[in-house]
């Protein structure tokens, strides 16, 4: 069944880039990440669900447009994004940075916007994190730097819906906007009775 899907969808790309006007974007900009967690038990021993606000972090990559027809497009490619956040209880601060190789597949629609163009999309993504750690800084001010062990403290893979909108400057320049709304548990240890999830606001430019 994986084999056939696979075959499937190269079968598909394939077809697009045939019939299609391909035009490719590199793309950079800030990330603004934060973990929802919530818990499904109340066990006595269990710890509880904490939420990690916003942090500061970064994405970087390329993607490919294929016209599907004037005004819609199928859009896929690699990004390199980085997701985590940060709280803060009684001064001791935590700070989460997981980076990822984020694979996106967005539909847009392309409005006429004078001589611009206006993008609104969405679609599903799929993701593989490479690197992670997490700072720990105590009510004292000092320091720690914990190596994420995938598996346990967070799971390496994550899936979820990307949303996306931006103006596309001419032939070359466009502004981006983007949300991603995580749908995996990403939570490593306690995943049976707590849930946790990336959500992660960006904002860039790409060049064309």
């Amino acid at each position: 069944m994986k084999k056939q899907f696979i075959a499937t969808a190269i079968a598909l790309l394939g077809f697009c880039a045939a019939k299609s006007q391909i035009v490719p974007t590199f793309k950079a900009g800030v990330t603004f990440p934060s973990i929802s967690s919530s818990q499904s038990m109340d066990l006595q021993d269990a710890p509880n669900a904490v939420d990690y606000g916003m942090s500061t972090s970064f994405y970087v990559g390329g993607t490919v447009d294929f016209s599907l027809s004037k005004a819609f497009y199928l859009q896929t490619g690699a990004m390199v994004i980085g997701k985590g956040g940060q709280n803060e209880f009684f001064g001791n601060k935590t700070k989460i940075k997981t980076f990822y190789v984020e694979v996106p597949v967005n539909f847009l629609h392309k409005f006429p916007l004078g001589a611009h163009k206006l993008l609104l999309g969405a679609g599903p993504y799929i993701a593989i994190a490479f690197e992670g750690h997490t700072k720990l800084t105590n009510a004292s001010g000092q320091e720690f730097k914990v190596k994420t062990n995938f598996g346990e403290g967070i799971k390496r893979a994550d899936y979820g819906l990307n949303f996306v909108t931006g103006i596309e400057f001419s032939k070359h320049l466009t502004v981006n906007v983007g949300y991603g709304l995580g749908l995996m548990n990403i939570r490593g240890l306690g995943s049976d009775y707590i849930t946790d999830r990336n959500r992660v606001l960006s904002a860039g430019l790409g060049y064309r």
